[in-house]
């Protein structure tokens, strides 16, 4: 037992220069829940504030997706209605053509457009994650100061992989259309393998921007350790960033549901969303990253 060396204490993973200079910090052994019911019930407007600070960078994005509906919605206006027993029926020759040149160029408008949207995304999460930190560490909510600052320290660091990530969405668009004359189950396994891809991109982004919110890293150091990171507790952070994004799924696919549904899950992503992805993301990493912290 003599011999005996803590895995940990030799691991090539290894984080130091905390960013708690500016604060004072307590020690915390808060649950998830129990911290976000204890910020709610002593600052409920700057929690609400908060959140609606960091819905505010997302609305490019929402507005793109709006925009791509309602140009769909005219675009299906446009075409011809039958009546009962055929009567009042106009014949469009080259329908199938017009409809999928004109849908290709509303997508690719979109794409495009959100090349720059989902980038902006990045300042919602680098500053929010640096106010949940602040929070966690000290017991106090303060949210433009920490916002900001966080936003300085993290926000052109995690913009790489936001590109990144929109980029990939974009090839989604395109690789179905270089597949189109293929089997359908090639298809599908294409696709799979493009959206892992795009999920570990995003994971790697994610633990990035969180271990750069706790410690002072320059870029190589900061990635070489995110990336150690990411596949070392690869089951663990892969699950909570689904819980994380929870909301963002719901949101999307509650269409399907109906309207009451997506009604409620929409109101609720509005009031409480972005906290959400927060404080499940930052309370993980926080926990998971201090084993390794250099003392």
């Amino acid at each position: 037992m003599a011999n005996y060396k803590n895995k940990k204490s030799t691991s090539s993973i290894c984080f130091s220069g905390e960013r708690s200079e500016s604060i004072e910090k307590i020690e915390n052994n808060t649950g998830g829940w129990r911290f976000f019911s204890y910020i709610y019930n002593a600052s409920m407007f700057r929690t609400l504030g908060l959140q609606f600070l960091m819905l505010l960078f997302f609305i490019p994005a929402v507005f793109v997706i709006l925009w791509q509906s309602s140009q769909l919605l005219g675009l299906t206006s446009q075409l011809p209605v039958s009546n009962s027993l055929g009567l009042g029926i106009s014949p469009w020759f080259g329908l199938d053509t017009y409809l999928s040149s004109n849908t290709t160029a509303i997508a690719q408008t979109m794409y495009l457009l959100l090349l720059v949207a989902i980038p902006v995304v990045t300042i919602a999460i680098s500053g929010g994650f640096a106010v949940i930190r602040d929070a966690y560490w000290t017991g106090k909510l303060r949210v433009c100061t920490s916002f900001f600052r966080g936003v300085a320290q993290t926000g052109l660091k995690f913009l790489p992989f936001t590109f990144i990530f929109a980029l990939g969405l974009m090839g989604t668009h395109y690789l179905g259309i270089a597949t189109e004359g293929m089997a359908g189950w090639i298809k599908t396994i294409i696709s799979i393998i493009l959206l892992a891809v795009l999920f570990v991109v995003l994971l790697i982004g994610f633990v990035y921007v969180g271990t750069s919110t706790l410690y002072k890293q320059s870029f190589v150091d900061g990635f070489k350790n995110a990336l150690r990171f990411t596949f070392k507790k690869f089951l663990s952070h892969a699950v909570t960033l689904v819980f994380a994004l929870l909301p963002i799924a719901l949101v999307a696919f509650s269409g399907s549901m109906g309207s009451l549904f997506s009604s409620m899950v929409i109101i609720l992503f509005i009031m409480f969303g972005m906290l959400w992805i927060g404080l499940v993301w930052m309370i993980h990493i926080i926990r998971s990253t201090a084993p390794y912290a250099k003392k």
